[in-house]
């Protein structure tokens, strides 16, 4: 295996009312914000020879839904169109646009009961195209009306993993069901459930009515509750961590959602992943600390589509993936250990909320 060089990680932070964030987020980030705007317009023409004012046209459609269920998440995004200097159309075409893409991804959760330090955990790989890797940041973020947050996002505004000053924290991984439709675009959900100061709402807003897509949401708390709630563009089943620990990667569980998934012969991969995962996992129960999340998140047993993922050279470029970023999640403590780049040749940093 090839080694990379060491990526860094960008940070950008924010306070006030939601418009203020989205500003001062925008003025950060405005490079990355241009550049995942060329990039999309070029993939739109290039590759699905859409013109840019048809992507504004479809996302028009799914913005009155949009704004009444993330009223104050709308507010964020056109400020933040504003200090990146660009149309709030486009930037609400990204988060459209991101919510049809399907790649990987590998999540773990376990409550108290099996960790050696008494703490909760929620892990998660970013397996994504690899030019995304730049488009990463690590964004604090604390409005003036709910809890603050401190998660990886792309662009600083497009929260991917994140917890929240009330102990909630939500991972999960890319779904490919076959019901989508237009609606709610599922980036929306993953930053509206950080708005939640409890359990109880945090899995409603996983799965608002009128969603377009879902990814599966895995929502947990410092209490040790665990839930992977997966969904469809039209219904959902709700997987609970009765053994106090869940394994999730980039296909249905529940047998409830088994009809809804799109091609399951194109998710070899996240089998893989899955099993191996779950095996790493259970030999440390009893055990668990922040370094078996490292261990395990840096595997490479059927490389290059391992948890550790790697570019495959003999896919296209569009075709290819790697884990862009590791991050482990201490809801007990209120902390993420982040490594950006591939786990197995990047140091996990601390940072606390």
């Amino acid at each position: 295996m090839q080694k990379k060089a060491k990526a860094t990680l960008r940070t950008a932070s924010a306070k006030g009312t939601h418009r203020e964030i989205g500003i001062r987020i925008g003025e950060q980030c405005r490079d990355i914000a241009r550049r995942m705007d060329r990039r999309l317009r070029n993939e739109a023409r290039g590759l699905i020879g859409r013109s840019p004012s048809e992507d504004i046209a479809r996302a028009r459609k799914v913005l009155p839904a949009t704004r009444r269920f993330a009223p104050g998440y709308v507010e964020e995004l056109e400020g933040y169109a504003e200090g990146a200097g660009l149309s709030f159309d486009r930037i609400f075409v990204m988060m459209c646009v991101l919510d049809w893409e399907a790649k990987g991804c590998t999540d773990i959760a376990v409550s108290e009961r099996w960790t050696k330090d008494d703490c909760v955990y929620a892990a998660h790989n970013e397996d994504v195209e690899p030019c995304n890797l730049d488009d990463i940041v690590m964004a604090r973020i604390d409005p003036d009306d709910e809890p603050g947050y401190i998660g990886m996002s792309y662009g600083g505004i497009m929260p991917t993993v994140a917890i929240n000053a009330a102990g909630i924290s939500i991972t999960g991984n890319a779904l490919e069901p076959n019901d989508l439709r237009p609606g709610i675009p599922k980036m929306i959900v993953v930053r509206e459930i950080m708005r939640a100061e409890g359990l109880h709402d945090a899995l409603k807003l996983s799965m608002p009515r009128g969603r377009g897509h879902s990814f599966n949401n895995i929502v947990c708390d410092s209490n040790g509750e665990i839930y992977s709630m997966e969904g469809s563009a039209t219904t959902f089943d709700a997987i609970y961590a009765e053994e106090g620990y869940l394994v999730h990667t980039n296909h249905y569980l529940s047998p409830r959602m088994w009809k809804f998934e799109a091609d399951m012969h194109s998710r070899f991969s996240s089998i893989m992943r899955y099993n191996r995962a779950k095996k790493l996992f259970r030999q440390e129960v009893g055990e668990v600390d922040v370094s078996t999340f490292m261990r395990v998140l840096s595997d490479h047993v059927g490389y290059p589509e391992s948890i550790c993922r790697h570019p495959d050279p003999k896919l296209s470029e569009s075709e290819q993936t790697m884990t862009i970023f590791s991050s482990v999640f201490d809801l007990t403590n209120k902390a993420i250990w982040v490594c950006p780049g591939n786990p197995c040749t990047g140091t996990y940093e601390r940072h606390d909320l």
